[in-house]
C-alpha cells in the first residue's frame, strides 16, 4: 500500500481540494491532510494505531459533538472545515482498560527514506591481510556462556555453508554504538571477502555471549565496499557476540545467504503454487537493519511525525506465486518452508536486485499458507472455476508480454537503437520473455489438467482446450522472439522449433474451430498464425492470412498494425537480400579489375550504383564488406568514362552513410 496524496483517497488519484486538520490525541496533536468527502470512519483506520483501539472504539469529536463515521467530513451533519480541530479518544466502556493495556506495542515504523549506507570512494580497495598485531584482545568485559569454533570450509571463498555473527559494537575513540537501535545487531558473514577481516578474527576470539575490549589497527578496519561494517578511524573498541547461526549460501559466494528460523509444515510449494505470506524488506548495514518496506504496510497517524507507514500486524497475509519471479527473493523462501515456517534472506546488492530496494537487505518471510489446488484430484481443486482461472492467468502475462512487445517495435520504428537506450532496450526485451513463460507455463498447465478431466470431450471442454492451445502458440513464439541487433540474426534452433510447435498448436485449433463450427474461435486462432508467420518471417503466408482476415472483418484495427508489420518485414528481408547480393557484385568487380575487363566493371558498377540510390542495402553491410576499396581500385583502371561512374558510385556511399547517421 503506497501512501495516499492523503487519507481518503485512492492511490495514485490527487484531487487538490484536500483540506487541512488538526487531530488532538490523547499522547499529541498533529495536522493531517483529508478528502472533503473523506468519512470519519476512513480516518479512525489511521487513527487506530495511535489510539491502540478498534476503530468503532474510537470517538472523533468536532465543538463538542460527536462525528457522524458513514457521512462525508465536508457534508452535513459534520460540517469539518479547512484548518478545523478534531478531538479523537478511546470511547468510553468501548474497551475494558485492562484490554487497552494488554493491546499491541508501538507499531514499527516503515522507514522508506532510509538509504543505503554511502560507500567510501577510495583509490585501494584491496581486502588488508591481517599481520600479527592488528586485533588484540586486551580484556574480557563481561564472560560468554558458550563456547565455539569456526569450521575453515566455512570460510573459504566458495562453500555452501556460512557463519553468520550477530554483534554489538562500540567505537570507544568515537563514541558510536553499532547497531543504533537498542534490539538489533550488526550482522555479519565471517570470511566474506566484502567485509574487513577485523571481524572475523574478532569473533574468533569471543565465546558466544562474552563482551570484550579489543585493540585493532585502522589501515585494517578501512575496508567495507558493500556497507556492512564499521570503519571509523578508532583503535579502540568493545565487542560482544550475540550468537553465530550457520546459513545457506544460494550462489556460494556470499550473496544470497539463506537462514531458515522454522520450517512449517511438512508440503513444500511446487512451482507455480499460490501461497500466503507476510514479508518484510531491512536494510543491511552497521548501523542496524531498519525496515524499509512491509507487505503489513499501512499508513497511520502518529504524534510528532503525521502521515507515517507502520506496519500493522493484524494486517492479511499477500498472496503470490512460487516461481513465477516477480518476488525472488520471498519464492526463495517461500519454497523451502511448509505453512508457519519463517526464513531470512541476507542479500548484497548485486544479487536478486528485480522489484526490491537497491543496496543490501535483508528479506524476512513468514509462509502462512499454502492453496492445495494442484489439479484435478487434489484438495484445492474447483473445476471448471480452477480451469478457466488458470487460463486467465497465463492471459494477464500474456498481454504483458504482448505489450512490451509492441512497445519495443514502436520505440525501433521511430528511431534507431543507441549506446543510451541499448540497456532499456534490453530490460524490456527480457521483460518479454519473462512474461511470456510465464504464460506457457500456465497454459501447460491448464491443458495437462483437462487431459485429467474426464469430460475432456465436452464441447465447453474443447472450447477451452483450443483457447488454451492457441494461446499457448503465441507464448511459445513470444518467447523466443529476437528483438534489436538479435532481430537481425538468423533464428537459432530453438526459436524454429518453437515457432513450429506454435504452427502446430495452431493447425489444431483450426480442426476444432471447423468441428465445432465456431467462427470466433478460428478467427483468433487466425490471428496468432499470423503472428507466428511474421516472426519466422514467412512474408507470402502472412500476406495470404491477412487477405483472410481482412475479409471476414474488414474493421479490425488490429489488422492495420499487422500490415504495417509484415510492410516492414519485407523492407527488412529485401536489405538482408541486397546486402547478399553486394558481397556477390563486389567478388565479381575485384574479379574484373584483376583481369581489367573495363565493360564488366562498368556493368557491375552500375548496378552498385541503382542499389544505392534506391537504398536497397544498409550502410552497416556496405561498410562491413569494404566495398568502397574495390570502387576506387575500378576509378583506376584508366578508363575516364570508368572512373566518372566510379566517382558517382562513392557519391551514393557517402549519401547512404549519411542518412544512417540520420536514422533514416
Amino acid at each position: 500500500l503506497n501512501q495516499p496524496a492523503f487519507l481518503g483517497s485512492k492511490p495514485g488519484y490527487i484531487l487538490w481540494e484536500a483540506m487541512i486538520v488538526k487531530v488532538q490525541l490523547p499522547n499529541g496533536e498533529v495536522s493531517v491532510p483529508v478528502e472533503p468527502n473523506s468519512t470519519p470512519g476512513m480516518l479512525k483506520e489511521n487513527l487506530k494505531y495511535s489510539i491502540r483501539v478498534p476503530p468503532k472504539a474510537i470517538k472523533i469529536t468536532l465543538d463538542g459533538r460527536e462525528l457522524d463515521d458513514i457521512k462525508p467530513l465536508a457534508g452535513e451533519p459534520n460540517n469539518v472545515t479547512d484548518g478545523a480541530v478534531l478531538v479523537a479518544e478511546a470511547r468510553e466502556g468501548g474497551v475494558p482498560e485492562e484490554e487497552v493495556k494488554k493491546a499491541a506495542p508501538q507499531p514499527t515504523m516503515i522507514k522508506k527514506e532510509e538509504p543505503p549506507k554511502p560507500k567510501k570512494i577510495k583509490q585501494d580497495v584491496v581486502r588488508p591481510t591481517l599481520v600479527d598485531g592488528d586485533v588484540k584482545k586486551e580484556k574480557t568485559l563481561a564472560p560468554g556462556h558458550m563456547g565455539w569454533a569456526p569450521k575453515a570450509a566455512y570460510l573459504e571463498a566458495k562453500s555452501s555453508k556460512r557463519h553468520l555473527a550477530f554483534l554489538r559494537v562500540e567505537a570507544v575513540d568515537e563514541k558510536k554504538v553499532y547497531p543504533e537501535q537498542d534490539e538489533s545487531a550488526m550482522v555479519l558473514a565471517l570470511g566474506d571477502p566484502q567485509t574487513s577481516p577485523v571481524w572475523t578474527a574478532v569473533c574468533e576470539e569471543l565465546e558466544i555471549g562474552e563482551k570484550a575490549k579489543f585493540t585493532i589497527a585502522r589501515k585494517a578496519l578501512d575496508f567495507d565496499p558493500e556497507g556492512l561494517n564499521p570503519t571509523d578511524s578508532c583503535t579502540n573498541w568493545e565487542v560482544e557476540l550475540i550468537r553465530i547461526i550457520d546459513v545457506d549460501d544460494i550462489e556460494q559466494n556470499f550473496q544470497q545467504l539463506l537462514h531458515m528460523e522454522t520450517a512449517g509444515g511438512k508440503e513444500r510449494a511446487e512451482d507455480l503454487d499460490s501461497v500466503a505470506v507476510h514479508w518484510r524488506v531491512r536494510r543491511w548495514m552497521a548501523e542496524g537493519t531498519f525496515c524499509i518496506a512491509s507487505s503489513r504496510e499501512r499508513i497511520a497517524i502518529m504524534p510528532g511525525y503525521g502521515l507515517v507507514p507502520i506496519e500493522d500486524q493484524n494486517a492479511p497475509p499477500v498472496s503470490i506465486a512460487v516461481g513465477e519471479g516477480q518476488q525472488e527473493g520471498v519464492e526463495v523462501i517461500a519454497s523451502k518452508c511448509g505453512p508457519g515456517g519463517k526464513g531470512h534472506l541476507y542479500l548484497k546488492t548485486q544479487a536478486l536486485k528485480a522489484n526490491r530496494p537497491a543496496g543490501c537487505v535483508i528479506l524476512d518471510v513468514e509462509l502462512v499458507a499454502m492453496d492445495p489446488n494442484r489439479g484435478p484430484g487434489t484438495p484445492g481443486w474447483k473445476g471448471w472455476t480452477s480451469l478457466i482461472g488458470e487460463r486467465e492467468t497465463g492471459d494477464q502475462w500474456l498481454d504483458e508480454a504482448d505489450g512490451r512487445r509492441k512497445q519495443l517495435e514502436t520505440f525501433t520504428t521511430l528511431r534507431k537503437s543507441t549506446s543510451d537506450s541499448k540497456g532499456a532496450e534490453e530490460h524490456v526485451a527480457e521483460q518479454v520473455h519473462k512474461f511470456a513463460y510465464n504464460a506457457e507455463r500456465r497454459y501447460r498447465r491448464g491443458l495437462k489438467w483437462v487431459e485429467m478431466e474426464d469430460k475432456k470431450d465436452d464441447r465447453k471442454m474443447l472450447l477451452e482446450t483450443g483457447t488454451l492451445r492457441m494461446r499457448l502458440a503465441k507464448a511459445v513464439a513470444l518467447k523466443h522472439q529476437r528483438f534489436g541487433e538479435d532481430a537481425e540474426k538468423p533464428a537459432g534452433a530453438e526459436e524454429k522449433a518453437a515457432l513450429g510447435e506454435a504452427k502446430e498448436l495452431c493447425a489444431q485449433v483450426l480442426k476444432t474451430s471447423e468441428a465445432l463450427s465456431n467462427s470466433s474461435i478460428g478467427y483468433e486462432c487466425q490471428k496468432m498464425m499470423l503472428q507466428v508467420c511474421i516472426q519466422a518471417e514467412e512474408v507470402a503466408e502472412a500476406r495470404k492470412i491477412l487477405e483472410k482476415l481482412q475479409e471476414a472483418q474488414p474493421d479490425d484495427e488490429e489488422l492495420k498494425s499487422d500490415n504495417a508489420r509484415i510492410n516492414r518485414l519485407e523492407s527488412v528481408l529485401s536489405l538482408k537480400k541486397g546486402a547478399g547480393t553486394v558481397e556477390d557484385l563486389q567478388k565479381d568487380l575485384q574479379a574484373a579489375v584483376t583481369a581489367g575487363d573495363k565493360a564488366k566493371a562498368a556493368e557491375i558498377l552500375e548496378t552498385l550504383l541503382g542499389m544505392f540510390k534506391e537504398s536497397k542495402v544498409t550502410w552497416d553491410a556496405v561498410r562491413t564488406c569494404k566495398v568502397g576499396k574495390d570502387v576506387g581500385n575500378a576509378m583506376k583502371m584508366g578508363d575516364p568514362d570508368l572512373a566518372a561512374l566510379a566517382r558517382k558510385v562513392v557519391g551514393e556511399i557517402q549519401a547512404l552513410a549519411q542518412r544512417a547517421g540520420l536514422g533514416l
